[in-house]
């Protein structure tokens, strides 16, 4: 599952009660603080990040509630539709030939089409929530993990918007939070959850590795700090939370390589 943990801990290994203890304890450290996105001195935040027993898939329930609040919260992105991609999580792992369905404890099945590159939509159907449905890929357990995909049209293949980065965290803390313990929600609630606060950063992926990202508003114009682009690049952490960054800022991307990404958008 995803979860909130330290930047300093390393989430591979550790139990939802271990990082509870861990979050509690940095509770001096993620207290909310005012900060840019050229912050380089700034304290030691949390990360919303993957990597702990079984982060791949929740119940069917869990993403009809996900899929809920996008309808609640569309204005972040009022032209763009709610889908999702499926990424690979290792090296070996792919998403060609992959196939999904929602079964159900009734023995129904719902075919979910899949496209070449990994993105797809799920139906809502209230049934199959209440039938216990569960999402069933043709992959092995623990290859493929999911995200949320939402991009407006006419943003540049080199860039996300602001809006659709926090849209996606909504939908994606919706859909994480289904099955921790009450105490572990409560306690990232505290702040505000992961979207809306300074104390947590949210993460996000790049297919390309990054060198460096410019937010972009009007004439106003910020790197973020180095310290928000993690694993060679692969992952930016962007200040998703911070209102005076408008749903219409861009985030520009520059990669290790310069060139721009092919295939579409990070």
């Amino acid at each position: 599952m995803n979860v909130i943990v330290p930047r300093s801990a390393s989430a591979a290994g550790l139990t939802q009660r271990a990082l509870l203890c861990a979050l509690l304890a940095s509770r001096a450290l993620l207290a909310p603080a005012t900060s840019t996105a050229a912050d380089a001195d700034a304290p030691p935040q949390a990360v919303f990040v993957a990597g702990i027993k079984d982060p791949d898939w929740k119940s069917y329930k869990a993403f009809l509630a996900g899929m809920k609040v996008f309808d609640q919260a569309a204005r972040l992105a009022p032209a763009a539709p709610l889908r999702f991609v499926l990424r690979p999580r290792t090296a070996q792992a792919t998403v060609v030939g992959v196939t999904m369905r929602i079964a159900t404890d009734d023995g129904n099945s719902i075919a979910v089409p899949v496209d070449a590159d990994g993105t797809f939509a799920l139906p809502r159907s209230e049934d199959a929530a209440r039938e216990g449905g569960e999402i069933v890929l043709s992959k092995r357990r623990n290859t493929l993990s999911w995200r949320p995909a939402i991009h407006s049209p006419g943003v540049p293949a080199d860039a996300r918007r602001m809006g659709d980065l926090r849209l996606e965290c909504l939908v994606r803390w919706s859909i994480e939070q289904a099955d921790l313990l009450a105490l572990f929600r409560a306690s990232i609630n505290v702040f505000g959850g992961p979207c809306t606060s300074a104390a947590i950063k949210v993460d996000y992926l790049s297919a390309q590795p990054l060198a460096a990202v410019y937010l972009e508003s009007g004439a106003r114009r910020e790197r973020l700090a180095a310290k928000w682009i993690e694993l060679d690049g692969h992952v930016y952490l962007p200040p998703v939370h911070d209102s005076s960054w408008p749903d219409d800022t861009l985030l520009r991307f520059e990669y290790l390589d310069g060139a721009a990404k092919e295939g579409g958008q990070p």
